[in-house]
């Protein structure tokens, strides 16, 4: 019970914080854009933040709509599968997708690391870039958990309906 308290506190942190700079680059885009067109003084930055706000929200994100199961899906072949055929589909998609994250994980902490190493940072407000990497490589390893998650899910309902065609034990 405390673990589930656990997670549910962390998915309102993220959704929080994810929400938090949407706001941020709705504010500063509107500013950028009044400053810019009406008394021709853009807003010093104002892309720099746009751009580590969007990618910080989209990193936070994933892991969300992976557990709420979200995702954008073009679904053109399933209404014409067996339920059985839909499942050992949705068990391939999520298997590919936890991979793909994994290995985007890797890239991520690897060019985190090339980062930190180098000393990079933003170009106006002299931003560390390595912990923002650091940041969307641990948002993909955690997505990674909301794949098996999805994928166990789909096992157990493999052997419930098996269980309910074998019917009561007697």
């Amino acid at each position: 019970m405390n673990g589930l308290m656990t997670v549910d506190r962390f998915k309102k942190f993220l959704g929080v914080t994810a929400n938090i700079l949407l706001t941020v680059i709705v504010v500063v885009t509107c500013i950028d854009v009044i400053g810019r067109y009406f008394l021709a003084a853009p807003l010093l930055g104002a892309h720099e933040i746009i751009t580590l706000a969007m990618g910080m929200m989209i990193y936070l994100g994933m892991p969300l709509v992976t557990a709420a199961k979200e995702h954008l899906v073009v679904d053109l072949a399933s209404s014409f599968l067996s339920p059985r055929i839909r499942r050992i589909q949705q068990i391939i998609v999520n298997s590919i997708s936890a991979l793909t994250l994994l290995l985007f994980s890797y890239l991520l902490f690897e060019y985190g690391v090339g980062l930190a190493e180098d000393q990079m940072i933003t170009e106006d407000f002299e931003i560390e870039q390595a912990p923002i990497a650091f940041l969307m490589a641990v948002m993909c390893f955690l997505t990674i958990f909301g794949f098996i998650f999805q994928i166990y899910q789909e096992f157990q309902n493999k052997y419930s309906e098996q269980r309910k065609k074998l019917g009561p034990k007697n």
